[in-house]
């Protein structure tokens, strides 16, 4: 786990990244965004993982403007040739306009607007999974940032009283079941937030919106990668959670950014 001492920013790419108990440590739906786009983008990166007691005094340390409200620093972040630059959106810019000869995660003239769409779509795809899944990812923290996990859910955020809903079989049920649905029937596809056009293209190919992965998949996939991560913690679950083939063959060609 990283440290004061071991912070470095050179010419490799370094992503700071949320530690955790599992194996492999990722888990946070914010830092996959900027992994799997490193990871498509064929850039090559190294990770130090932080706990939520440790980075924000790294951030300052490094000189980085915190967000003008609370949390005042957050992951992802990532150090490159002298810097650091923190927040997704403002590293997949940094990242577009630093390695110009790596494939885009804007690959044709309508991927920016599908992005633009997909982001429109987040907080209703949080307020759907956050919930249920932040509870069972509570149990995967590293001990020091346990307690600090609860209070941000609840007091910070007002997302969830994990203990008490962890305490009711019944409401988790009535959730994952929210949830699956939710995901296996693209609920959250609606005019809403897309056009006539994007939901025209829809599961037309292997990615969203036809045969290109672009931003707007790997925003879709980094909330379902924890929603899976948080599933695969309640051991009570028999059933997968990603059912419909289409999403499952999608999840398979998603889930090689991951690493």
């Amino acid at each position: 786990m990283s440290d004061a001492k071991t912070t470095v920013i050179t010419d490799q790419v370094v992503l700071w990244d949320i530690s955790s108990k599992i194996p492999g440590k990722i888990w946070s739906p914010n830092t996959m965004k900027v992994r799997a786009v490193l990871n498509f983008r064929g850039i090559p990166f190294e990770t130090q993982f932080f706990t939520y007691s440790t980075f924000p005094a790294l951030l300052e340390k490094e000189g980085v403007k915190p967000w003008p409200q609370a949390p005042h620093y957050t992951l992802p972040a990532i150090s490159h040739k002298g810097k650091t630059i923190m927040g997704s959106d403002q590293i997949v810019a940094y990242l577009e306009k630093e390695f110009p000869h790596s494939r885009s995660v804007y690959p044709t003239p309508e991927a920016l607007e599908e992005a633009t769409s997909m982001c429109s779509l987040v907080p209703t795809l949080e307020g759907v999974t956050a919930p249920t899944a932040g509870a069972f990812v509570s149990g995967i923290m590293e001990d020091v940032d346990q307690k600090y996990f609860l209070w941000k859910f609840d007091e910070r955020d007002g997302i969830i009283d994990i203990p008490k809903l962890l305490d009711d079989p019944a409401a988790i049920l009535e959730n994952w079941d929210l949830i699956q649905r939710f995901f296996n029937g693209f609920e959250g596809f609606t005019s809403k937030n897309f056009s006539a056009e994007q939901l025209g293209r829809l599961k037309s190919g292997k990615y969203l919106f036809g045969d290109h992965c672009s931003y707007a998949d790997i925003l879709y996939f980094s909330l379902l990668f924890w929603t899976v991560i948080g599933y695969s913690q309640d051991k009570s679950r028999t059933s997968e959670l990603i059912t419909d083939e289409w999403l499952r063959d999608w999840w398979a060609r998603m889930s090689i950014y991951t690493v």
